[in-house]
């Protein structure tokens, strides 16, 4: 077995030294508030080193996006900007490059190798109670593998994102790829269900073979329809939506002291949270596919 550090956070296993592909990657806390993908790979990378699992065919790629925001538990860096809002590298023309933050060069450096991949697991993990599910960019196969991951539900569009989010990026670059909410920060089995998910997609994939079943089940597909800003401090929602709850034409979504915004059809919250700035999306609507 070969395993090497390509870069700072970046880790490469094979079990030749031609590292052949397929190049097939798992990525976590693009979030610095969302730990649990980096320490799924962090357990998976231990698995290699100590020889409990082994590469079947071609090369992983273990990829921890953030670990500066990490380290400081924060979403993104203080003088940075949102990771996964980086990926249309907009801002390379219309920012100068002595206002870049840390976020901004590490999208550059994680570029190539991203990219370069054959396919994409991406993990994070949301503010509020919410079903493991994933958001697909449609490319290949990667629905089907999305459906035995141990996923609720499949989100295949996602209206407003598509161009900013590192999915988004490898569609336009051909790569099937995958993020995927494993469930609420504060979940204390968070890591473990993050690892469960890594290790299916590495089965899945074929690029491990230890001799267990991958984690299919029934899963909804639908695909989100409308994002919703908040549009002042003092909004506040009807209810304390959890994700993929139901809601009916008519619920009152949220209100401020000037602004009530109800929804017009069935449809599903999807990652609610009040915990944003004035004008971040607060919620998203989606309905099925």
């Amino acid at each position: 077995m070969y395993i090497e550090e390509l870069k700072p956070g970046v880790t490469r296993i094979s079990a030749s030294p031609d590292w052949p592909r397929p190049y097939v990657g798992v990525g976590g806390a693009m979030h610095g508030n969302e730990p649990c993908g980096a320490e799924a790979i962090s357990r998976i990378a231990l698995a290699f080193e100590e020889g409990t699992l082994a590469p079947a065919k071609g090369t992983i790629f273990l990829v921890h996006a953030n670990p500066l925001a990490t380290a400081q538990g924060r979403r993104h860096t203080p003088e940075g900007e949102d990771l996964n809002r980086l990926w249309d590298f907009e801002f390379t023309e219309t920012l100068r490059e002595d206002a870049w933050g840390y976020e901004h060069h590490r999208v550059l450096e994680l570029k190539d190798v991203l990219g370069g991949l054959d396919v994409f697991l991406d993990l994070h993990s949301a503010g509020t109670s919410t079903p493991a599910f994933g958001v697909s960019n449609g490319e290949a196969q990667i629905d089907e593998i999305a459906k035995q991951i141990g996923i609720a539900y499949l989100v295949q569009s996602w209206y407003g994102l598509a161009d900013k989010v590192i999915i988004g990026f490898l569609k336009l670059t051909g790569v099937p790829a995958l993020s995927v909410e494993c469930g609420a920060h504060d979940d204390p089995e968070i890591s473990d269900k993050a690892q469960q998910i890594a290790l299916s997609f590495l089965r899945v994939t074929g690029a491990i073979d230890d001799g267990h079943a991958s984690n299919g089940s029934d899963v909804r597909t639908v695909h989100v329809v409308e994002k919703i800003t908040k549009p002042s401090k003092e909004f506040y929602f009807g209810e304390q939506w959890t994700g993929f709850q139901t809601l009916a034409p008519g619920t009152l979504l949220g209100r401020d002291r000037v602004t009530e915004i109800r929804v017009s059809q069935r449809c599903y919250a999807v990652l609610p949270n009040l915990d944003v700035d004035v004008g971040d999306d607060v919620i998203y609507l989606a309905v099925d596919t």
